[in-house]
């Protein structure tokens, strides 16, 4: 995962302390995993998660990839990563995802009742793509979202 400052500059990761904890007491973070499990590294390989602020109180979360069964995860423990800090609004900017299963769909439902707990706005970005925007549409989980054909279209509503 890659974070960036709202200046765009890389910025340092997450320390320990910026981490949620689930009810079992363990940290739930994307860059807290086990090397040896080579499941979580292929993972990785298929799904890419920058982090970038570009204005305060603005969080943007690009996922870059496939969204299913074997990366939903790494995006939610970044969602409640992100979340934890409190934002006022969060973007997701799907664009560039190729492909969302069932699980994916799983997980922005799931970030949006998490947003809602925390008084964080959540918004997806970048659904002119056939391969975010149809699962959305024919589940009708569109309309359960704020959404932006694009991340550009986002930020200029939100910072405007």
């Amino acid at each position: 995962m890659t974070t960036k400052d709202a200046s765009g500059e890389r910025a340092d990761p997450p320390t320990a302390n910026d981490f949620t904890r689930d009810p079992s007491g363990t940290a739930a973070s994307a860059v807290d995993r086990p090397a040896d499990d080579p499941s979580l590294w292929m993972s990785e390989q298929l799904l890419g998660l920058t982090v970038g602020h570009p204005a305060v109180g603005v969080c943007v979360i690009a996922v870059d990839g496939e969204l299913d069964m074997a990366t939903a995860p790494l995006l939610e423990a970044c969602l409640r990563d992100q979340l934890a800090t409190g934002p006022t609004h969060l973007i997701l900017d799907l664009q560039p995802v190729r492909f969302m299963a069932s699980n994916g769909l799983n997980c922005l439902l799931h970030a949006r009742e998490l947003a809602k707990t925390t008084g964080t706005h959540l918004h997806l970005a970048g659904l002119v793509t056939r391969a975010v925007a149809r699962p959305l549409q024919i589940t009708q989980l569109l309309e359960r979202f704020n959404t932006y054909p694009t991340l550009s279209h986002a930020l200029t509503a939100l910072t405007n």
